[in-house]
């Protein structure tokens, strides 16, 4: 997701003002702004990246040479020779692996660089998701307070048609106690989903890394999330780039790397380097060369001459390889079958959409509307008018939580296709 930001300086200012001017208001904020927000302060995913920040670090490191060799040595009894005795000496060697050896163990670095930030995109998905979902949930229990609230009033007005005709002696005292119950009931189921919102608050605010008694802001409308189900295409987008895959697919580059790092491993290592020793004069006599200092070039070999552990090394590089790719294998079956449930339950919940919206509902308030006359001008059965509309609010109930099972699944295949996959240079957070 690309972050769009407000970079006039005047409108930062006067926002700025007004947020000190006014401490307490506060300003209204889409999913698409949480999302911003959890993206940028989520610890957990600030974690994942810089494990990712961190394994860079490991490609300067195994691309280096071994650190030379620096030593001294100091004759305790001097070495005699033809120009003078020899005092002490100063060597230093070099260690050289065999020819692209470095790049090779380089490139199984950089691939497991690139797995790690795969790492990262797979939490950020699986935030962005649990962030979705949780605002979803938060927007169906809006509803369903406002929902229980316009029922209770409904009761109400039940209640007090049911006392007047009592009062004049056209109904007996069970309508009154019926519908009392049935309100005192949705009282009850009231105060319970109140206090799952502050709960439910506090979760989404725990994504968000901010005060859990803070306001979140939810829509009054919800619509079905736009998203074109073509299951071939899907499959195939969620194939090429799901993260889980695209971080097996840079460890098995990795383990083909490290089969060659093995290979290379059991290849002749070469050394260079040089002696320098000191020689003093001779003073008895004063031959050619007296007191001249020696140099001494050293080439070097080091033989791999035990070969069952370069043979097992290599055999390890391979079998690592073969378990990604199994790996590989049993992760595509997965969500292939995650691909299916999600369209299952999109399905779903879009014909419970259908049947509660356009077909329970409307039936149940023309049915409920017939009864209501009747009972004000005759004796209708009262008890059958609360039932219908315990029906009502059982259909309104189910008819926004199949909205609410839409967007989700619609969240849910956003997750598994990777639509919200960023790079390295996209990414930013907040200190």
């Amino acid at each position: 997701m690309r972050y769009k930001r407000i970079t006039t300086s005047f409108i930062t200012c006067f926002a700025l003002a007004i947020v000190m001017l006014f401490p307490q208001a506060t300003f209204a904020q889409s999913l698409d702004d949480y999302l911003i927000l959890a993206g940028e302060s989520n610890p957990a995913l600030k974690a994942e990246f810089t494990k990712y920040l961190a394994s860079l670090e490991e490609v300067p490191q195994v691309t280096a040479l071994p650190d030379p060799d620096l030593s001294f040595g100091y004759f305790i009894s001097p070495i005699e020779t033809r120009v003078g005795p020899q005092q002490s000496r100063i060597g230093l060697n070099q260690m050289f692996p065999w020819f692209g050896t470095l790049s090779a163990k380089g490139d199984v670095a950089t691939e497991q660089a690139k797995s790690q930030f795969e790492v990262f995109e797979e939490a950020r998905n699986k935030l962005f998701f649990q962030v979705k979902q949780q605002w979803y949930k938060l927007y169906l229990l809006h509803q369903s307070i406002a929902i229980l609230e316009e029922n209770i009033d409904i009761l109400q007005t039940f209640e007090n048609l049911s006392l007047q005709r009592y009062e004049t002696g056209q109904v007996s005292q069970v309508d009154v106690l019926r519908v009392q119950i049935e309100k005192e009931d949705l009282q009850v189921q009231l105060e319970l989903l109140k206090d799952q919102l502050k709960t439910d608050e506090a979760i989404f605010n725990e994504f968000l890394n901010r005060d859990k008694n803070l306001k979140v802001e939810i829509a009054d409308t919800l619509t079905v999330s736009p998203f074109l189900v073509d299951e071939v295409g899907l499959s195939q987008q969620i194939l090429s780039r799901n993260p889980k895959l695209s971080q097996l697919d840079y460890q098995a580059a990795s383990a083909e790397h490290a089969i060659n790092v093995a290979q290379k491993s059991g290849m002749p290592k070469f050394g260079l380097g040089f002696d320098y020793i000191f020689t003093d004069e001779r003073t008895d006599l004063n031959p050619s060369g007296n007191g001249d200092d020696a140099f001494v070039v050293k080439l070097g070999v080091k033989i791999p001459l035990w070969r069952g552990k370069y043979r097992a090394q290599e055999k390890q590089a391979e079998l690592n390889y073969r378990s990604i790719q199994d790996r590989q294998l049993a992760v595509e079956n997965s969500l292939t079958t995650d691909l299916e449930k999600a369209l299952r339950d999109l399905r779903d919940a879009e014909r419970r959409d259908t049947l509660y919206k356009d077909i329970q509902v409307r039936r149940t308030r023309q049915a409920i509307d017939i009864l209501l006359e009747e009972y004000t001008s005759s004796s209708a059965d009262f008890e059958e008018l609360l039932r219908l509309q315990q029906k009502l609010l059982k259909f309104q109930l189910a008819q926004k939580q199949a909205v609410v099972d839409q967007n989700i699944a619609v969240a849910y295949l956003e997750y598994l296709s990777g639509t919200d996959n960023t790079t390295p240079e996209q990414t930013n957070f907040k200190n």
